[in-house]
């Protein structure tokens, strides 16, 4: 499977007063033919960091002349230095991308993103990101078929994009790479052996850094051919019911789906009974608001990234589902 990474990274600093930094980010990579949306990243006229914080400076230098050892260096230093918390933070994500960029610049060149796993893995161990990191492991996960994996990875790429506190607007994601990230994450919860949970770290939300996801598919499982819980379904059916308890939405649609196997008729009413037998549950759960339920059987397939990736039992699993639909 190629993987062609195309995006690099560039901070620029100056300093009258304090550093101001600029990070520009271009198109980072394909995979599978599939490339990634453009994204900016700029902060100028404004210092990131204290003037107390040299560790920053530091990073920033060794960033720019694309040393990795001295932006490690930097980042051990922060932990001694007059570095807040959030600083160190910072820091440490700023030598992870010095790291990340390198990675980034030989798959762009034919090189194989899964011969850096290993130190996108210690990356993602020492510095706890950035998100990108995350991302590209999610890529690795998928590329090995490990789905329940490349969903959590994905999950937290997305979350960890969207914390305003462990990654200010110059590293942020678009709001286009937003929604691949959740849409990459929900495909792969579809293709999951067993459920991933919705979100990864702290309480669910649908916003991230002010775009709203309204429309979730989730991976709840029913007994072949009836609309009966399997006890997959049933867990992650509770994964959404207290999902709805953290969003609070006053109403929501449940819209079911089915694979083509069968006839039509009995699909749409499949996909309907099943829409009602996830409305009984949430409602039992606790769910307060209203609830209307919508069977479209096989008519609207889902649509992955790239269908070549699956074989015919898989695809008709991403086809068995319910999407919840925020009104």
């Amino acid at each position: 499977m190629l993987m062609r990474y195309r995006e690099r990274f560039c901070i620029s600093s100056a300093r009258e007063g304090g550093p101001a930094l600029g990070l520009g980010r271009a198109p980072l990579r394909a995979l599978i033919g599939i490339t990634l949306a453009t994204a900016a990243f700029v902060l100028a006229d404004t210092a990131p960091a204290s003037a107390s914080c040299e560790a920053f400076n530091g990073v920033v230098d060794a960033f720019n002349a694309g040393d990795e050892q001295k932006a490690f260096a930097a980042a051990e230093t922060a932990g001694t230095a007059n570095c807040s918390a959030n600083e160190r933070t910072l820091v440490g994500r700023v030598a992870a991308l010095t790291a990340f960029n390198r990675i980034a610049a030989d798959v762009g060149k034919g090189g194989k993103l899964a011969d850096h796993r290993q130190l996108l893995e210690e990356l993602k161990e020492k510095y706890g990101g950035p998100w990108q990191v995350y991302d590209a492991l999610g890529d690795l996960a998928r590329e090995r078929k490990d789905y329940e994996e490349a969903a959590r990875l994905y999950q937290i790429a997305l979350e960890d994009g969207s914390n305003k506190t462990l990654t200010p607007d110059w590293m942020a994601p678009d709001e286009d790479y937003i929604r691949r990230l959740d849409r990459l994450a929900g495909e792969m919860r579809l293709a999951a052996p067993r459920p991933v949970k919705l979100s990864m770290r702290g309480g669910c939300k649908i916003a991230f850094r002010g775009v709203t996801i309204k429309k979730k598919s989730t991976p709840v499982r029913y007994v072949f051919g009836t609309a009966d819980f399997t006890p997959e379904g049933v867990e992650a059916a509770k994964d959404l019911a207290e999902c709805l308890k953290a969003v609070k939405p006053a109403a929501i649609k449940l819209i079911g789906h089915t694979d083509p196997v069968g006839t039509a008729e009995a699909n749409y009413k499949l996909s309907l009974a099943r829409a009602e037998t996830l409305k009984t549950y949430l409602y039992d759960a606790g769910y307060a608001g209203t609830i209307t339920t919508v069977g479209k059987g096989e008519d609207e397939p889902f649509k992955p990234d790239d269908a070549s990736a699956y074989d015919t039992e898989t695809l008709n699993q991403l086809h068995r589902r319910v999407e919840v639909d925020l009104e």
